[in-house]
């Protein structure tokens, strides 16, 4: 996970995201399967940039 100047956190996604989707859409599926609140408390997915989910994180 790294942050950014922007406040936004970018996780880099396994390749099994990708495999066999056929748009973005279905990736941000799976990568919503992968980023779960056990591994990432707080995480909300805003966009996928290629392997990079960029995710917003709530605060507690």
């Amino acid at each position: 996970m790294l942050n950014n100047e922007d406040g936004k956190s970018r996780v880099l996604l396994p390749s099994w995201v990708w495999e066999g989707v056929k748009n973005e859409k279905e990736a941000k599926l799976r990568a919503i399967k992968y980023i779960t609140p056990d591994r990432y408390p707080g995480y909300k997915i805003i966009e996928i940039q290629g392997d990079i989910a960029v995710c917003e994180r709530e605060s507690f």
